[in-house]
C-alpha cells in the first residue's frame, strides 16, 4: 500500500479552510437558506413579518430550568433583518405579563435587542438569551396562545398570537 505524504504548506491551508468553514457554520455567514429564515414553522410556533424583519419560530416555552422550583414562560424564536438598515427590538409586551424582561442565564441582559441589517438574532435554545414573561396573574398553559407585541425602533409594532408549549 502506498503512503501519501502531505507537505506542511498543504496542512496549513487545510487547517485554514476547516477553521473558516467552522466559523461560517457557527455564525451562519454565507448561508442563504438558513432554516430560521425560512417560511416553514416548527411544530407549536408561528411566523410573522414586520416589514423587512422576519420573526420566525415564535413560541412561549414553559421553561423549568431557569429557576429551581419555578416554571417561567420564555419567548423563543429568531429575528431576521433582511433590510438594508439596522433596527432594534425596543421591548416586548403582553397583556398576560406584568413585565417582559430580556434575560440571559437568569440576569437581565439588556433593555433592547439590536437587529443588524442582514443579520439573524437567534433566541432558540435554553442557553440563548430570551424574553421572560413575568406573569401578572395566573399561569400559561401548554396548548394555549398569548398575544405578544413586539416594539421595533423603525418598523413600529406588531402583535402576534404566540403558541405556548412545554419545554422539551
Amino acid at each position: 500500500m502506498a503512503r501519501i505524504e502531505i507537505g506542511p504548506r498543504r496542512r496549513r491551508v487545510g487547517r485554514a479552510v476547516v477553521t473558516l468553514l467552522a466559523v461560517a457554520a457557527v455564525t451562519g455567514c454565507g448561508v442563504r437558506d438558513d432554516y430560521s429564515a425560512t417560511e416553514r414553522t416548527t411544530s407549536g410556533s408561528v411566523n410573522v413579518d414586520a416589514g423587512p424583519i422576519a420573526l420566525r419560530h415564535l413560541r412561549v416555552v414553559l421553561d423549568d430550568g431557569l429557576r429551581a422550583g419555578f416554571v417561567q414562560p420564555v419567548l423563543r424564536g429568531s429575528f431576521v433583518n433582511s433590510g438594508d438598515r439596522d433596527d432594534e427590538l425596543l421591548r416586548v409586551t403582553s397583556p398576560a405579563a406584568e413585565t417582559v424582561l430580556f434575560t440571559w442565564a437568569g440576569a437581565v441582559a439588556t433593555e433592547t435587542m439590536p437587529l443588524a441589517a442582514g443579520g439573524v438574532a437567534r433566541l432558540e435554545h435554553p442557553t440563548d438569551p430570551g424574553w421572560v414573561l413575568d406573569l401578572a396573574a395566573g399561569e400559561l398553559r401548554n396548548g394555549t396562545s398569548v398575544p405578544v407585541t413586539f416594539h421595533f425602533a423603525h418598523q413600529g409594532r406588531v402583535t402576534v398570537s404566540v403558541p405556548v408549549v412545554a419545554a422539551q
